[in-house]
């Protein structure tokens, strides 16, 4: 990775996939440091795949800090097959979860390998950037306060910190919803299990440092 900028860090600029907690880390970055928060107009939709070198090279990356969301495959496709955020097909919800695990979604093949080429596209473009950090939601959910710390030392910020408490997603914040309950690997069934890792991308599971189910 390029060394950090001597720059003052004044804003950040978030990228992950859906249900992978980018709201969540977005408000703790804004209440915790006031980063001021990158839009679209700098290098687009936060769920889109990472932009490559000739895009990147357009943009002043110096006073940014980019942060990546990622999450366990398992738990984020249950979340995904309840609300996919897919208006193009809005049957979608309907399918069984086998089928949908397989189904054709945007220009991917299925769910599992969107998540496989996004977050691959995350990490690649992690290593391009003089100021990022990545970060597993399940990490954050656990202990917000090493999070906390590492932006601390990223930013060089000597402030209090400010935990979140709530579950957020893009409606703002919910009492109802359980986040530990959310996060937890969901019960499968063997066929889907296999069906799911034969696509999974196994190198981006060990980098990631998730396992494989059984």
């Amino acid at each position: 990775m390029a060394q950090q900028s001597n720059l003052k860090i004044n804003s950040f600029k978030i990228f992950g996939e859906r249900h992978t907690g980018t709201n969540a880390l977005s408000l703790f970055l804004r209440e915790n440091f006031k980063l001021k928060f990158k839009y679209y107009d700098f290098l687009g939709w936060k769920h889109r795949l990472a932009p490559k070198q000739p895009e990147i090279e357009k943009f002043d990356l110096e006073e940014t800090l980019f942060v990546f969301t990622f999450r366990n495959p398992y738990s984020w496709l249950k979340s995904m097959h309840r609300e996919p955020y897919y208006p193009h097909y809005r049957r979608i919800t309907e399918l069984e979860f086998l089928n949908f695990v397989q189904f054709q979604i945007e220009d991917y093949e299925n769910v599992i390998t969107l998540w496989n080429e996004k977050n691959r596209s995350y990490l690649e473009f992690l290593k391009m950037l003089p100021n990022g950090l990545s970060i597993k939601i399940e990490d954050f959910h656990c202990d917000q306060n090493r999070f906390f710390d590492l932006v601390s030392k990223k930013i060089n910020f000597n402030g209090q910190f400010i935990p979140l408490g709530n579950y957020i997603n893009g409606r703002g914040e919910s009492e109802d919803k359980d986040i530990s309950t959310s996060l937890m690997l969901p019960n499968l069934s063997e066929e889907e299990i296999k069906v799911i890792n034969h696509y999974l991308d196994k190198d981006l599971m060990e980098q990631l440092n998730y396992n494989l189910l059984p």
